[in-house]
């Protein structure tokens, strides 16, 4: 078992299997090798003084499908420059509860597994797991370049349940993500300009956008020289709703006399904000033909 640890810095004093709610576990306990260098996580510098310490529970890589758990003294170091912080230990990953190999493990997984999947599959809390993807994702991809963006799309889209929102913005040319937000408010998409910078910003030539009245104040109010795009699917959307739907409404409303024709009238919402290539059908031809002939008269 020692030997397939490499917990570096650290011995194993004891191993022994537990079972909880019908599943088996392995439990380690490791202590602390008495000479040894200490670095502090904080600046990297060696520290001998230990501040204090607390005994903690990570997670490691199974053995034999057995789920493993590492019972570790977490060392709190004195350092001159930093204070009190944590040993830095290079086989933990930081700010979480698991070893490294665990994580880099989970988010190779996650590539092709979805996160409950993962955690499952590990027996992982799901929060953990998620904590763990933007971490590897981070360090794999490194930070965005945004030194040659000019043009920029931003769109919003509807996340889990309830009228929750979420914005993301592209640059055009290379269909890169630069930045995804939740809400769909100014204050979401203002998040990117300021990552962009003024440099950034005032390279902007022009902005598409879906027809959010937020994303278009945003952009005329503090960067008028970038010009506001409106994407042809939205423009349709809203014509169809707001001027098409609108008149039809109307009209039913005017022939509420006539019951044949307010029914033709009616009825005819999707045959009219379909394209007429689209309409196959010989009746919904024949129907549309008599519809636009009583419009002209």
């Amino acid at each position: 078992m020692a030997q397939l640890g490499c917990w570096e810095g650290y011995r194993l004093l004891d191993s022994w299997e537990e079972t909880r709610n019908g599943q088996r576990f392995c439990l380690i306990r490791l202590e602390p090798k008495a000479r040894r260098r200490r670095y502090c996580s904080g600046c990297g510098h060696a520290v001998s003084a230990v501040h204090d310490w607390a005994e903690r529970r990570m997670r490691d890589l199974p053995v034999f499908e057995m789920p493993v758990e590492l019972i570790v003294p977490r060392l709190r170091l004195a350092c001159r420059r930093c204070g009190p912080k944590l040993e830095r230990l290079e086989w933990l990953a930081p700010n979480e509860r698991v070893t490294a190999r665990l994580a880099a493990r989970v988010a190779r997984l996650c590539k092709v597994m979805s996160l409950r999947h993962v955690a499952a599959f590990y027996r992982l809390p799901w929060t953990a797991r998620k904590r763990i993807d933007p971490c590897h994702l981070e360090q794999e991809l490194g930070s965005v370049d945004l030194s040659g963006v000019k043009v920029i799309a931003t769109d919003g889209f509807a996340i889990q349940k309830g009228h929750r929102y979420a914005t993301v913005i592209i640059e055009l040319s290379s269909k890169w993500v630069l930045l995804v937000g939740r809400g769909r408010s100014r204050e979401g998409i203002r998040l990117f300009f300021e990552l962009l910078g003024p440099e950034g910003c005032a390279r902007l030539r022009a902005a598409v956008m879906d027809m959010n009245i937020a994303y278009d104040r945003e952009v005329r109010e503090l960067y008028p020289q970038a010009e506001v795009i409106y994407d042809l699917f939205h423009v349709v959307v809203k014509y169809g709703r707001e001027v098409i739907d609108r008149v039809r409404v109307d009209e039913a409303y005017r022939l509420r006399g006539d019951r044949v024709a307010r029914k033709v009238v009616k009825s005819s919402r999707w045959l009219l904000l379909r394209n007429r290539e689209n309409v196959k059908r010989e009746a919904n031809q024949i129907r549309l033909e008599k519809f636009l002939a009583a419009n002209k008269a």
